[in-house]
């Protein structure tokens, strides 16, 4: 039987991997036992703190998925999938980000404007009866309190509040609250990471009509890290805009406790001040109540470079 690849997205965080483990899965429970869940990078320190705790191993690592059957979760972007997609069979697509995405012939995709990935199937176990779990129950809550920086990015909706706490209650999890600030306290310092580290843990390549963009993504609990390490970083985005051709890079460093980003940038800045009616100083926006990449940020950056 030909073997099916559930994978996430390059430089995969915690709900891409969860959600290729909960997916393949759930596919063995239903009978369809030639799913595995894989990888195409290195899970990061959060990542492995909810894996652990789980009592769960990592994904398979899949370094090329040429020539093999994939279902993609947690993206639908080509750009930001694994090395060799262009020359993979793809099956499906489960997702809570927009779609930018065609293919030749019809396939199953679920999309759904949720706060996670991991939200989607866990609906998925829901409607289909299937036992989760404790050991799930946990890994799928820690992924959902990790995209939605613990209930509190505006991408939150009230599916995934009522699904993390019915998660919570099968994990045994008393303190939700608590439970999401650990889980999000593991990604949260970046002084023993290089600035090149820092950008390509949570980076993201968008396809617009008017140049490639790079969006990098760091949570922290205060800016203090970023004063002390901006212009080691600007230099770091300078040199992987020039590598990889890109018209923008930016950096949401991303404060969890106030809810604000400072949005380091360079490349074409005149964008980002039509983006965000703000002017770029010293490569620099604040955006007050901004925590979400995909709903506070992509969306205003498409629009500039369509």
């Amino acid at each position: 039987m030909t073997e099916i690849i559930v994978i996430g997205h390059k430089n995969p965080d915690t709900d891409s991997i969860v959600s290729a483990i909960a997916y393949a899965r759930l596919k063995v429970e239903l009978g369809e036992e030639s799913y595995i869940a894989g990888r195409c990078g290195e899970p990061n320190e959060e990542t492995k703190y909810v894996l652990k705790l789980a009592n769960l191993s990592e994904p398979k690592l899949v370094e090329d998925v040429s020539g093999k059957k994939v279902v993609l979760v947690d993206h639908n972007e080509l750009s930001q999938a694994c090395t060799g997609i262009e020359n993979a069979e793809i099956l499906e697509i489960v997702d809570h980000h927009k779609l930018n995405f065609s293919y030749p012939v019809p396939i199953y995709v679920l999309t759904e404007p949720l706060g996670s990935t991991a939200t989607i199937i866990t609906k998925l176990y829901l409607r289909e009866k299937v036992e989760i779990g404790k050991e799930l129950a946990l890994a799928l809550l820690g992924a959902i309190l990790s995209d939605t920086v613990v209930l509190r990015s505006s991408t939150t909706t009230e599916t995934d509040r009522r699904l993390a706490e019915k998660l919570a209650e099968l994990a045994e999890i008393e303190d939700l609250e608590r439970f999401g600030v650990e889980v999000k306290k593991r990604k949260a310092n970046i002084a023993n990471k290089t600035a090149t580290d820092v950008l390509l843990e949570d980076f993201k390549e968008f396809e617009f009509p008017k140049g490639k963009v790079g969006i990098a993504q760091v949570e922290l609990v205060d800016f203090e890290e970023v004063d002390k390490r901006k212009k080691e970083l600007i230099m770091a985005m300078e040199r992987l805009k020039k590598e990889k051709g890109l018209a923008l890079v930016a950096l949401m460093a991303t404060n969890i406790i106030k809810g604000d980003t400072r949005l380091l940038c360079v490349g074409e800045l005149g964008r980002v001040e039509e983006a965000f009616g703000k002017r770029v100083e010293k490569n620099e926006v604040y955006l007050e109540n901004v925590m979400s990449r995909k709903k506070d940020v992509v969306p205003k950056l498409q629009k500039v470079f369509s």
